[in-house]
């Protein structure tokens, strides 16, 4: 069963915010990330960011260190939004 939540996150001493879908794949979570704002929407394929298990936001390739830098500031406000949540 898919799961959607927003979560806020910290991006260059701004907050933003992201809708997250999680769903499960092959025993796998996957994540489909959609991010609001749409000069931050420029910085990722297509505005969105899909990746496979809670890390796999690690072995995304992104060509630019401000993409990584976003997409790694997104992974840790959903790691912190699942860990406060039941």
């Amino acid at each position: 069963m898919a799961r959607i939540f927003t979560t806020k996150f910290t991006f260059n001493h701004q907050v933003y915010d992201a809708i997250v879908t999680m769903y499960p794949n092959n025993g796998k979570v996957n994540f489909n990330i959609k991010v609001l704002d749409v000069e931050l929407q420029e910085l990722l394929p297509g505005g969105q960011i899909v990746y496979q298990g809670q890390e796999g936001f690690r072995d995304v390739h992104l060509h630019n260190h401000l993409s990584r830098s976003l997409v790694s500031s997104i992974a840790n406000s959903i790691e912190q939004h699942l860990t406060i949540q039941p």
